[in-house]
């Protein structure tokens, strides 16, 4: 039973992969990654690489999250986490 629950973070892979498709038809071209002070976007990146780097860190957060070292397992999930925050602020600054 206990291999079954390694495999439950890869599912957090599921709405990020449906963000970073859904993206590519919603959203524009160039994705404003990063907000200065002064409120100017100071980071924009082509719409590829800005949507799948948040796919890369998932993949990686549930890769460590599903592992074998229990001492990992929280460094996974809070990885998993940010993969989703980054995803949902690329979405509120660019629509």
């Amino acid at each position: 039973m206990e291999e079954k629950k390694r495999f439950w973070p890869f599912l957090v892979l599921i709405p990020l992969l449906a963000a970073a498709i859904a993206g590519w038809f919603v959203l524009p071209d160039s994705l404003v990654m990063q907000i200065g002070a002064d409120g100017q976007p100071s980071n924009i990146m082509p719409k590829l690489p800005g949507l799948l780097i948040p796919v890369a860190l998932g993949v990686l957060g549930a890769g460590v999250a599903s592992s074998t070292a229990e001492e990992k397992h929280l460094a996974g999930y809070i990885t998993l986490a940010a993969a989703v925050i980054v995803t949902a602020i690329t979405f509120f600054w660019n629509l």
